[in-house]
């Protein structure tokens, strides 16, 4: 798979766009999502578990019959621990836009992302700073 800094040189080349988009994957919520589960070596259910969703919308999130709003994907990123990366990438593929550093909310997320943080310990830091919790 082509790399993000090697796909941006490309773009920024005057290579055609049709060869760019022939070597792109598909890439979907789905599919990364399982891929995220598969290189972690997680399970939907032990995912789920560790989250606040109701399990029957937790699994139409995971398998994209439901579009989970940006709260419940981070939910989901905490559960599975990954990093910020990962986590954007899933959030950018389920249309709910990124974290950002210089958003007091998504800075307490970054870091109880960053910190490897279950579900609770983030809630506690965002109510103690006057945000509401992921739910």
């Amino acid at each position: 798979m082509i790399s993000t800094t090697q796909l941006i040189t490309l773009l920024n080349q005057n290579t055609p766009l049709d060869d760019i988009l022939e070597i792109l994957p598909d890439l979907d919520f789905v599919s990364y999502l399982e891929a995220c589960l598969e290189k972690k070596d997680l399970k939907k259910s032990e995912v789920i578990e560790k989250t606040n969703l109701q399990k029957n919308y937790a699994y139409q999130i995971c398998n994209g019959t439901k579009k989970g709003s940006k709260e419940k994907i981070i939910q989901l990123a905490l559960a599975m621990h990954l990093d910020l990366h990962d986590t954007n990438n899933l959030l950018s593929l389920s249309n709910n836009g990124l974290l950002y550093a210089k958003v007091k909310k998504d800075a307490i997320l970054i870091y109880a992302l960053q910190h490897h943080y279950d579900l609770y310990q983030p809630n506690e830091l965002l109510l103690a700073h006057g945000f509401e919790i992921l739910d």
